[in-house]
This record gives C-alpha cells, sequence and structure tokens, in this order.
C-alpha cells in the first residue's frame, strides 16, 4: 500500500496497479484505430476497378493512387511521431485520426486523378501520424510484463482491418457502390477522434511535467485504481530524459547500432509484407492460378497475419527477442519462396500462404515490441515513429521493386524466391542486435533501458552472484 507522503516512480504504478477497465478502454480505443488503418489501406485497393471505371483513370494509373498513400504514410511516421514528444499524444493522435478520416470522407468527392492523389496522400499522412502516438501511448499505460504481448495485439488490427475491409467491400460495392467504403471507414474514426480527445490522459511522464501535474497524476492514478486512497504521495520520473532534439537521441547513449538495425529489419519486413499482399494474386494469375482461388490464397495471408501479430509481441516478452526475430524471418523466407513452386496444388499454396502470414506478421509485431522496449518515454513515440517510417520506405518500394522484375520478365517463381532476400536481411539485422547488448534473456524480464551495454553489466553480475533464481 502507498504510504502517505511517499515518493513513487510512475513506472511502479503503472507496472504494479491493475489493468483495470479504464487501461483496457485506452488499449481498445486504440486497437479499433489499428482497425480502421487496415481498412482504409485495403479500401482503396478494392475500391480501384470501381473508381478507375467512374472517373475514367486507366487502371494503371491506380500504382500512383496506392505509393501516394505509402509516401504520405511515411512522411506521417517520420513528422508526427516526434511532434507528440513535444506537444503530447493525446492532441497529436486526436488530430492524426481526424485527417485520415476527413480526407477519407473527400476521398469519393475527387473529380480526377489530381484530387484523388491529394485525397489518398493526406489521409495517408494521418495514419502514418496516428499509428506510433497509438502505439507510444498504449505502451505508456501497459505493465512492462504485458506490454509486447498488448503491442502485438495492437499491430493485429491492421491485417484484421484489411480482412474486414474484403468482407465490407463484397457487401457494399454491389449494393452502394464505392464510395460507401470511405463513408464507412471515415466516419468510424471521427467518432473515435471525438472519444480520443476528450477521455484520453496523456502519459504520466507527460503530465508530471506540467503545472499541478503532481494532482493531475494523482486523479489519473485514481482512474486506474477508483478505490485507489486520496493521500499527499509525491510521483516522480526516474526514466532517462532526452534534451531538445528527440532524434539525435536515438543515436546516443548506446542506441545507434540497435536504432539502425532494427530501420533496416523494419523496412524489409514491411517491404515484404506488402509485396506479398499486393502482388501475390497478379503473380499466382500470371502462373495460371484461378481469379478465385488467388483471392482466397492473399486471404489466407490475411488470416495468418492476424494471428501472427497478436502473438508476436507476447514472444518477445518470453523469450530471446534476437531469437525469436531470426526464426520468424526464417520461416518467413521459406514460405514465400516455397509459393512459386506450389502453384499446382492450391491445398500446398494455402498452407505456404499462411505460413508466411503468420510468421512475418508476428516478425512485424516482435519488432515493434522491441522497438517500444529499448526506448524510453520520453522519446519512444520519436523512435517507433521513424521506424515505423522506415517500414512504410520499405512499402513504397517493394512494389516497384516486383513490378521492375516483372518487367525484366523474371517467372513468377522467380520473384517469390526473390522474396527471401529482405527476409534474410532482416533475420542478419536481428541477429546483430545480440552484438548490441539486446541480450539472451526474454525482453519483460531485463528491463531494457537506452544503454545496453551498461545496463546488461548489473543484471550478468548479479546472475554470477546469486545463480539461477
Amino acid at each position: 500500500m502507498i504510504t502517505k507522503h511517499s515518493h513513487t516512480s510512475i513506472a511502479s504504478i503503472i507496472d504494479r496497479l491493475p489493468l483495470g477497465p479504464y487501461r483496457i478502454g485506452i488499449v481498445s480505443v486504440c486497437f479499433l484505430v489499428a482497425l480502421m488503418d487496415g481498412f482504409d489501406t485495403q479500401a482503396i485497393g478494392f475500391a480501384a476497378p470501381a473508381i478507375s471505371s467512374s472517373l475514367h483513370i486507366p487502371i494503371t494509373a491506380f500504382g500512383q493512387v496506392f505509393s501516394a498513400g505509402l509516401l504520405g504514410a511515411m512522411l506521417g511516421a517520420f513528422v508526427l511521431g516526434p511532434m507528440a514528444d513535444h506537444f503530447g499524444r493525446r492532441w497529436m493522435l486526436a488530430g492524426s485520426v481526424v485527417a485520415f478520416s476527413l480526407f477519407s470522407l473527400l476521398t469519393p468527392h475527387a473529380p480526377d486523378l489530381f484530387w484523388l492523389l491529394l485525397c489518398r496522400f493526406f489521409a495517408g499522412l494521418g495514419l502514418g501520424g496516428a499509428i506510433p502516438n497509438l502505439l507510444a501511448l498504449s505502451s505508456e499505460y501497459a505493465p512492462r510484463r504485458i506490454r509486447g504481448l498488448l503491442t502485438g495485439l495492437l499491430f493485429a488490427g491492421f491485417p484484421l482491418g484489411g480482412a474486414i475491409g474484403a468482407v465490407t467491400s463484397a457487401y457494399l460495392l454491389p449494393l452502394f457502390g464505392w464510395p460507401a467504403l470511405f463513408h464507412v471507414g471515415g466516419t468510424i474514426p471521427l467518432v473515435l477522434a471525438a472519444v480520443i480527445a476528450w477521455a484520453f490522459p496523456e502519459p504520466l511522464q507527460f503530465v508530471l511535467r506540467q503545472p499541478d501535474g503532481q494532482r493531475r497524476v494523482r486523479q489519473i492514478v485514481r482512474r486506474i485504481v477508483p478505490n485507489m486512497p486520496a493521500d499527499e504521495t509525491v510521483y516522480v520520473d526516474t526514466e532517462e530524459r532526452p534534451g531538445r532534439l528527440p532524434v539525435r537521441h536515438l543515436f546516443s547513449g548506446g542506441r545507434a547500432a540497435p536504432t539502425l538495425l532494427l530501420w533496416i529489419a523494419f523496412s524489409m519486413c514491411f517491404m515484404l509484407l506488402i509485396a506479398l499482399v499486393l502482388w501475390t494474386p497478379a503473380l499466382l494469375r500470371e502462373a495460371g492460378v484461378r481469379a478465385s482461388q488467388a483471392t482466397l490464397i492473399v486471404g489466407l495471408v490475411n488470416l495468418g497475419s492476424v494471428a501472427g501479430t497478436a502473438l508476436g509481441g507476447r514472444l518477445v516478452d518470453r523469450f530471446d527477442p534476437c531469437i525469436v526475430l531470426v526464426t520468424l524471418f526464417g520461416i518467413g523466407a521459406i514460405g514465400v519462396s516455397s509459393l512459386g513452386y506450389a502453384i499446382g496444388s492450391v491445398t500446398l499454396l494455402g498452407l505456404f500462404a499462411a505460413l508466411s502470414g503468420f510468421s512475418l506478421g508476428a516478425a512485424s509485431s516482435a519488432l515493434l515490441g522491441v522497438a517500444v522496449l529499448i526506448y524510453p518515454s520520453m522519446m519512444r513515440a520519436t523512435g517507433v515513429g521513424w521506424a515505423m517510417a522506415l517500414g512504410r520506405m520499405g512499402q513504397a518500394t517493394g512494389p516497384l521493386v516486383i513490378g521492375a522484375l516483372l518487367a525484366a520478365g523474371y517467372p513468377p517463381n522467380r520473384i517469390f524466391l526473390c522474396w527471401t532476400a529482405p527476409a534474410l536481411c532482416a533475420a542478419a539485422a536481428a541477429m546483430l542486435l545480440r552484438w548490441t547488448g539486446l541480450g539472451t534473456a526474454p525482453a519483460a524480464h531485463r528491463g531494457l533501458i537506452p544503454d545496453f551495454a551498461r545496463s546488461l553489466r548489473p543484471v550478468a553480475t548479479k546472475s554470477r552472484r546469486g545463480g539461477s533464481q
């Protein structure tokens, strides 16, 4: 029990108190935002043929439309993630959600290709800003022991939103036309933005630095645990506090190598995931697979990804993060390369598609779990935002590389084989993380702090003295 006038660290409060309905509500709303991101990303793909016919835009021009959204998402992650470290997570998250909501609603009113590109760019900008902020905000209120699990569950919202988009598109397009997809995808996020703006708290570390911070922190703590007795506990922030330039601090305190390696892994992983979703139908049809079967295969990729993203963070909590990532990327390499050699069997195609989606989805959420653990609170949104931005950059370049291989005359089975390259690059980056001090113990039991070499030495010394527990 907290004693009167005691000094208590914010981190210990977050880790020690029960999760409770209040924090579950925060995570649930963040999950719905992530789900709407996946819905919007898939909706433009499903609606492309109808938009092409309605606006008389050649279907070949939709490569620009997809790229505009991905470019906006990349810039949003670069810009809006770091801004939240200065101005607060809640308002930046709410503003990002409003942006992608409004421009989704404006998409059906675009009269030509130029305005369509503009709408998709700014919708992507909001999407890119929302994701690192919702991940950072939810992690601020999650106990460290389950932080990786919650990150994985949040990231599972992306493929689940895509799967819901597929089902919704099949129902709405024939009955109401393609604008209905964007009406649904724009209206629901507006409601979520209102909830975020009026009901969400800022992270306790951020609140503590504001005027009357102690009183406001006590109010939030009593929301987390309503029966918490009123007292005069003094809350302190014991986490490392960076200077005025958070981006620079991503490369200080022993973080330079882990940051660069995370960026490599993120870009390779996201490149492979987007190529797998966007190009698999076309490549399978090129190889003679029927359109309905190709759609089924992509559906299995999404289902596997949903399961994998929900599990990846938990794997990081319980096992060595490096071994987890290397294993998942290795399985992903086997899965995607095998797709090209299973063309004659729909059963085998489905098996390898689900395996690929599961392993790469789990790897992506495991990477996010590692990212939110290795950066301290005051730069967490910046670290996750830049990592996500590099992932978005991989998304933007991946489809172009596959298109270039097709144009060069590569057969589908060779292209599937080429997909092992980014998976193996990501696995190598994960293995090199061991050299930075991201050691062999499960992340949840190691208490990661930014200076890896410094943080692991006391743990190793304690282990030698005390033996196994």
